[in-house]
């Protein structure tokens, strides 16, 4: 009788804590379902994620964090009454099961309460410690009718929660579900994406201010999925960072963009220079300039007329191995760009630091010229005369109008990029518009 006890809470309750684990709570729940579909009541299934909980373990070893958990175990069962439950779902999560709920309102008095036990620091051998949460909420019906459903969607509004500063409460709603879906989608058919040929690529002349004439492109990746249709790059590009897919992705437009390079130079008798946009994922490769060396030999394409295009945020992030990664890429002879400029967190020192050879002006700062902002005016100014002082090239995205334009020139910037003179093309419209030139 003593074993199948100690058998029964080895199997049904968290050996730390002794809260329920998660086999336990999945069976009170799939009980308090089938209860309360004869009521019509509802379920509140509340999901905690405590937000940098790591730290604990790192600074003061896990037997502190352990003891945290403890704590935090004791904290969130005060916050509830006899008949809800709540549970050690693994690691630094916790699950609580709300039920015999009338209406909305009466969760929300616990998950108020359950938020308000993170404004108090934990003690841990004298040392005090701040932790707060990440909290998702799912309601039955509404949220789903099955426990794995419900689990699930509380999950879902937890990640949400993370994604969007951490420390807070979140509510499941129908669009939170649909864009999670909508994401696993895409992100499946990413996948398969390359194999398939549906990514594409667009190319965006860039002008000489000066003279108006074509100097170089922007490469632009474009992705057309059957399912989808055409996919914007703003959805679609975070997705291949997230999952890695951006490496095996970011080399084909690499590659892709220099055979093309090759063509548009043997129908044109100027000089041309080609753009590639490069992300942070990909600079994190320790072999990212190897792979760029390689692709660059077999193609046969001069790396003095190429061009990395890294984002402003790329560029002042601060791991090490960015800035090593760039020099590699800028022994090859391939010049830097930093896209986006004056958006993020623009440091001055990073431009003395960073091999950085031009700079984009963000577009917003170019659209505010037609609005007449002052504001935007004198920070388009200032950019220019400090990229100047420091011998950095200036090109200006987003230019739309005749006014932007001549603003832009009259104030130095050496190269145009917009609808005013090219929307982005594909490679036959730019041959076609080469050979006319």
């Amino acid at each position: 009788e003593e074993s199948e006890k100690k058998l029964y809470r080895m199997a049904y309750y968290d050996a730390l804590t002794g809260l329920p684990n998660k086999e336990m709570l999945t069976y009170s729940l799939n009980c308090a379902i089938e209860a309360t579909k004869r009521n019509a009541g509802l379920i509140g299934v509340i999901y905690i994620d405590l937000d940098n909980f790591k730290s604990v373990n790192d600074t003061m070893g896990h037997s502190a964090g352990d003891t945290v958990l403890k704590q935090m175990a004791s904290r969130l069962s005060s916050c509830l009454r006899g008949e809800d439950t709540v549970s050690r779902f693994g690691g630094d999560e916790f699950l609580m099961m709300v039920g015999n709920i009338k209406n909305p309102d009466d969760l929300k008095i616990i998950t108020d309460r359950i938020m308000a036990v993170f404004k108090h620091p934990f003690s841990v051998q004298d040392i005090e410690y701040f932790i707060t949460a990440s909290v998702g909420v799912a309601v039955y019906p509404y949220d789903g009718e099955d426990s794995e459903t419900l689990i699930k969607n509380a999950d879902i509004a937890t990640y949400s929660a993370k994604s969007n500063g951490k420390n807070m409460c979140v509510y499941c709603t129908t669009d939170m579900k649909n864009d999670i879906m909508q994401k696993l989608r895409l992100t499946n058919s990413m996948y398969r994406a390359l194999d398939r040929n549906e990514f594409f690529l667009n190319y965006q002349p860039q002008i000489k201010a000066e003279t108006k004439e074509i100097i170089g492109f922007e490469a632009l990746l474009r992705w057309r999925n059957n399912e989808f249709g055409m996919i914007r790059p703003d959805v679609f590009i975070p997705i291949a960072e997230q999952t890695g897919l951006i490496r095996s992705i970011g080399l084909w437009v690499f590659k892709t963009a220099c055979e093309q390079f090759k063509i548009f130079e043997s129908i044109f008798s100027k000089e041309l220079c080609m753009s590639i946009n490069l992300s942070l994922e990909q600079l994190k490769d320790n072999n990212i300039a190897d792979k760029i060396h390689r692709i660059i030999s077999e193609v046969g394409v001069d790396p003095n007329k190429l061009e990395i295009e890294i984002t402003e945020s790329t560029v002042f992030n601060e791991d090490p191995s960015v800035l090593q990664r760039l020099k590699d890429i800028k022994s090859l002879g391939l010049s830097i760009s930093i896209d986006d400029f004056g958006k993020g967190y623009s440091s001055m020192s990073r431009l003395k630091t960073f091999p950085i050879d031009s700079l984009k002006i963000d577009m917003d700062f170019v659209h505010g010229i037609s609005s007449k902002s002052q504001k935007d005016q004198a920070l388009i100014y200032s950019i220019i005369q400090l990229a100047k002082s420091l011998n950095i090239a200036v090109v200006a995205e987003g230019v739309e109008t005749e006014e932007q334009f001549i603003y832009l020139k009259e104030n130095g910037c050496d190269m145009i990029q917009g609808y005013y003179f090219y929307k982005p093309m594909a490679a036959s419209d730019i041959e076609s518009l080469l050979t006319r030139d």
